[in-house]
C-alpha cells in the first residue's frame, strides 16, 4: 500500500509526538505508530515514483500550510485517537490537488476521497475498549491546541504495520 501524506514542522511534530508517547502505554501494538502526518489519499498498489510523477508539477508551487490544532477526536471502528486540525480552504485545495493529479490511480481508499476526507493526525489506533475513557482522559489533560504548518508531502510505501518514505517535495515558503 502507498499513502501520499502531509508532514508537519518540527515543533507540531514533537507535540503529536509526545502524545504518542503518552498513548503508547495501552496500545495493542505500540510498534505501528507512524510519524506524525495527516493521510491526503492511500493507493492499494501504485508505483511511488508514477504517484511522484503525478503530483510534482504543482507541489512545489504550493505554499505551506497554517495548521491549527485544536480539538481531540475519536474514531470507535478503529479505537483510534487523533488530533484534529481547522479545515480550511488551503488543507482543502491541497487534498483536492492530491486526489485530482493521482485519480487514475486504482485503489484509492474511499475514505480519502474529498466528499468522505475528515482530516485528522493520528495520535494511536487500536486501542481495546476498556481503555478509551482511560486514555481520553490522559490525553486530554496533555492537549494543549496549538499552531503549526504543513510543509510537505511525503510517499509511503506501507508494508508489515512500518511505513516507509519514498519520496519527499517540501511545500514552498
Amino acid at each position: 500500500m502507498q499513502a501520499i501524506v502531509l508532514r508537519f514542522d518540527y515543533q507540531s511534530s514533537g507535540a503529536i509526538e509526545n502524545l504518542q508517547n503518552q498513548a503508547k502505554t495501552v496500545s495493542i501494538n505500540p510498534n505501528q505508530i507512524f510519524p506524525p502526518h495527516i493521510t491526503l489519499q492511500t493507493y492499494t498498489q501504485a508505483h511511488p515514483l508514477e504517484l511522484k510523477k503525478a503530483v510534482e508539477s504543482w507541489a512545489e508551487s504550493f505554499q505551506q500550510l497554517p495548521l491549527s490544532f485544536d480539538s481531540l477526536g475519536f474514531f470507535k471502528q478503529q479505537g483510534s485517537f487523533f488530533l484534529a486540525p481547522v479545515f480550511t480552504k488551503s488543507l482543502a485545495e491541497l487534498h483536492r490537488a492530491v486526489n485530482l493529479s493521482t485519480r487514475e490511480f486504482s485503489g484509492q481508499n474511499r475514505y480519502y476521497l474529498p466528499d468522505h476526507w475528515v482530516p485528522h493526525a493520528t495520535v494511536i489506533n487500536n486501542i481495546a475498549p476498556p481503555f478509551w475513557g482511560p486514555l481520553f482522559a490522559r490525553l486530554t489533560l496533555e492537549f494543549t491546541p496549538f499552531q503549526g504548518k504543513g510543509i510537505a508531502l511525503e510517499c509511503w510505501s506501507i508494508r508489515q504495520q512500518k511505513a516507509q518514505t519514498e519520496w519527499c517535495i517540501f511545500l514552498g515558503e
